[in-house]
């Protein structure tokens, strides 16, 4: 397969892809990426950019069991839990601004996003103020752009971090970055560049995926109204809504990469040591073989194996838990709300060979909606 330019290996098949994300025998370092090493692909080519880096997401072994646990304890089960009320708030915040709109409103621009940002924004205690910045610098990371402007992207990275973490020093607070502040200074070894690196991967992974998701299950929604009914009445709840989503419609359509750190050979092809391997989530989840000769179509009434929409293996998705009460909650709120959406057309999907979702989702909402105010569940 060729992305951007690189010639890389990828596994499409779930069973193949399962198996891969826990073999030893991969290595997620970029250090065993043998053409990058060798300057045969340079590091500011975009795909290498993002994973040129040192950070959870790219370390192996007692390494990434170090960054994991610094990081897990932002995310554990009673904080998530704490978050509901915060999470519901916004988003009847952001539907009675919508209501107060006159025609057709974008649910990516002005929910979506709104939304997972301002959780994020929340979690990692950075305000409103520098949402656009990060998006905008996101959107890069996660398009094909071209080296120049991933040089500048990265410099423009370097210095948000720099700044960033020069306020949580001298304005600590409960925050996941202050947490990881004050984790570094009691002795947790955590360099100037393992720290911006992660916290980029933080920003990263923050909203985007979870954006796009939320956007992916209404369009689901949306293009079954018969399921979109059923939720409506009950008879089908939003978790299954959530979970087939997760898997018919990944938000990650891929992601760079495993690297082979000995000769490995599946399904009849032998991987060399130090090429790359992409890992196609959305493909894998809709192979036929694992989840049914209807896989690629979205049925939230049937039960289905268990999706690799939020990864597998060591390296499976720290905020699982809370992209799904975000998803959830959004989905619900928005349901109850305007119960009579419609598509007022399908725009093209994003330019990106990692992020699977439409550029926006213009939608009609009802005349009867507009005018309520009362909240959500």
């Amino acid at each position: 397969m060729v992305v951007d330019g690189l010639e890389v290996w990828a596994l499409t098949r779930d069973t193949d892809l399962r198996a891969a994300l826990t073999d030893r025998r991969f290595r997620r370092n970029w250090r065993h990426w043998t053409a990058l090493t060798s300057g045969e692909v340079p590091e500011d080519h975009p795909v290498a950019a993002m994973v040129h880096l040192d950070n959870m997401l790219t370390a192996d072994g007692d390494e990434h069991r170090r960054l994991r646990g610094l990081i897990s304890q932002a995310f554990t089960r009673a904080r998530i839990a704490a978050l509901r009320p915060a999470v519901e708030a916004i988003a009847r915040g952001l539907l009675d601004g919508l209501a107060a709109e006159p025609g057709p409103v974008d649910l990516k621009a002005h929910y979506a996003y709104p939304l997972s940002m301002a959780v994020f924004g929340a979690l990692f205690g950075i305000g409103e103020a520098d949402h656009d910045r990060i998006r905008q610098m996101v959107t890069v990371a996660f398009s094909t752009a071209p080296p120049e402007q991933v040089r500048a992207m990265r410099a423009e990275v370097t210095a948000y971090l720099d700044e960033l973490i020069a306020t949580k020093q001298d304005e600590p607070g409960e925050d996941v970055v202050s947490a990881l502040l004050r984790a570094r200074e009691q002795g947790d070894r955590l360099g100037d560049a393992e720290l911006r690196d992660t916290l980029w991967l933080l920003l990263t992974a923050g909203f985007e995926t979870t954006a796009s998701a939320l956007v992916n299950a209404i369009a689901a929604l949306l293009d079954r109204p018969d399921q979109m009914t059923a939720v409506q009445g009950g008879l089908l709840e939003l978790p299954a809504v959530v979970e087939e989503s997760l898997r018919q419609a990944s938000s990650v359509a891929a992601l760079p990469f495993l690297f082979a750190a000995e000769d490995i050979t599946i399904a009849g092809r032998t991987i060399a040591t130090g090429e790359p391997v992409l890992l196609a989530y959305l493909a894998a989840n809709r192979d036929t073989a694992h989840y049914g000769r209807d896989a690629e179509e979205f049925d939230a009434t049937r039960r289905r194996p268990r999706h690799l929409g939020l990864g597998h293996g060591p390296h499976i998705c720290l905020g699982a838990a809370l992209a799904r009460l975000e998803l959830q909650i959004g989905l619900a709120a928005l349901v109850a709300r305007f119960p009579d959406l419609r598509r007022t057309k399908a725009p093209p999907p994003v330019a990106s060979v990692f992020i699977h979702s439409p550029a926006g989702l213009p939608v009609h909402l009802t005349a009867t909606a507009r005018v309520e105010t009362g909240s959500t569940p």
